[in-house]
């Protein structure tokens, strides 16, 4: 007897399926999947963040916001984590930035999103235009009339797959049995924005440090008053990272992405893409990074563990440079579970 052919939705479900089993494919001699389908977890967060001006005559100022403390309980179904924290610091009171990261990881991809606005949060650490001239009495001070927001991603391909795994040391969803380590190629896109207000800023200085003068703010942002900056950042990046595998249940990773990124101001990008590309320069190329460090110990019913993830972002303008650093680190502690008998 004569079978049906398969229909188009039939044959697309079919590849489709190919697609997504292929995203889990693993050497079971180097990964063992997880045996559990839910996991319970909570984690504490500490937020950093970190940026260094230098100015084209080569004073430097130096601010960060206060490090947030962040805890809350997550729930994973799969590779699929869901959580809240609460900033621990502001629990009876609203902050005034807003703080967005999320990581995602599975055998073949891997997938960084972040939003960072941190309203007025900056403090002035430090500030050098040389000449012998103390300043230390801003440090520690706000810093007045300045606005902070990053946003983008990272997208990245992890070349030995079925041998090594990310989620073994960020996600839990696996465990390493054999150390192993692997190539990645990634692209990723961010929008930064930086603004401060030029009269606010002198006369925060001038009145903490009278002898610096209100020349300050041209040391910082030329004779035309530029107060700050807006671009956008288009990248490629490559790494490498390691998985090492001390003992059944215990697993230290490491890995370092450096990034080509093409910086785009705000008036560039919005006169076009043909504009943009009839005006490519070399002066608009920056070098970036993100840093990844895991240490986890998984009994395959219970884990614990630390792991840290650093960006660093750079820019340049005809009258200063910037140095932006933003990271996470995260101290947590969970265990597996299922409503049906474990898997053997």
């Amino acid at each position: 007897m004569q079978q049906n052919k398969p229909t188009f939705f039939q044959r697309l479900n079919k590849k489709l399926d190919v697609i997504l089993r292929s995203f889990s494919e693993k050497d079971t001699n180097y990964i063992e999947p997880q045996k559990y389908d839910f996991t319970v977890m909570a984690q504490h967060t500490q937020v950093y963040q970190y940026t260094r001006v230098v100015a084209d005559n080569g004073s430097v100022l130096t601010l960060s916001p206060d490090v947030v403390f962040k805890a809350g309980p997550y729930f994973g179904w799969k590779w699929l984590f869901l959580g809240y924290t609460i900033d621990v610091k502001n629990f009876f009171k609203s902050s005034a930035g807003t703080y967005f990261d999320i990581s995602l990881y599975s055998n073949q991809v891997g997938l960084d999103l972040y939003y960072i606005d941190n309203g007025s949060n900056f403090k002035i650490r430090h500030l050098d235009i040389g000449k012998n001239i103390d300043t230390s009495p801003l440090n520690g001070k706000p810093m007045e009339g300045l606005s902070e927001r990053s946003k983008g991603f990272n997208l990245y391909y992890i070349l030995n797959h079925h041998k090594f795994s990310y989620p073994a040391a960020f996600s839990q969803s696996t465990r390493q049995k054999r150390s192993a380590a692997s190539a990645m190629a990634g692209i990723g896109y961010s929008h930064h924005t930086f603004n401060i207000n030029y009269d606010k800023f002198v006369k925060q200085v001038t009145d903490n440090v009278p002898e610096i003068g209100t020349s300050i703010g041209k040391d910082f942002f030329g004779d035309d008053k530029i107060s700050g900056m807006d671009y956008r950042s288009f990248t490629v990046s490559g790494g490498w990272g390691y998985n090492h595998v001390f003992s059944p249940c215990l697993l230290a990773s490491g890995s370092l992405m450096g990034g080509v990124s093409y910086n785009v101001t705000e008036s560039a990008y919005q006169s076009g893409f043909y504009s943009v590309i009839r005006n490519i320069s070399f002066k608009n190329i920056t070098l970036d990074f993100t840093a990844r460090i895991g240490l986890v110990y998984n009994t395959s019913k219970w884990f614990a563990g630390l792991s840290a993830i650093m960006h660093n972002y750079n820019y340049r303008t005809e009258y200063f440079r910037t140095n932006n650093f933003f990271g996470t680190l995260n101290v947590y502690g969970g265990f597996y579970f299922d409503f049906k008998k474990k898997r053997k």
